[in-house]
């Protein structure tokens, strides 16, 4: 095989690599733990879960600009 075929099926093997583990993590980012905490990974391995407050609300938490 010649080197081009071979750059070209690294290149495809690395995305489909990266949308694997994209798909694998966005799963159980959202089916592994409870909404309550925030979980950061870290640098290191592994992960810190930070708990929500349940007075601060959830989502955007910027106030609406008003229109002039």
């Amino acid at each position: 095989m010649p080197w081009d075929a071979w750059a070209l099926l690294s290149i495809i093997v690395l995305c489909l690599t990266v949308i694997a583990l994209t798909v694998r993590d966005s799963y159980r980012l959202s089916h592994d733990h409870p909404h309550d905490t925030l979980r950061l990974s870290l640098s290191g391995g592994g992960h810190l879960d930070i708990p929500c407050s349940p007075t601060h609300p959830a989502g955007r938490h910027r106030r609406p600009h008003p229109i002039r």
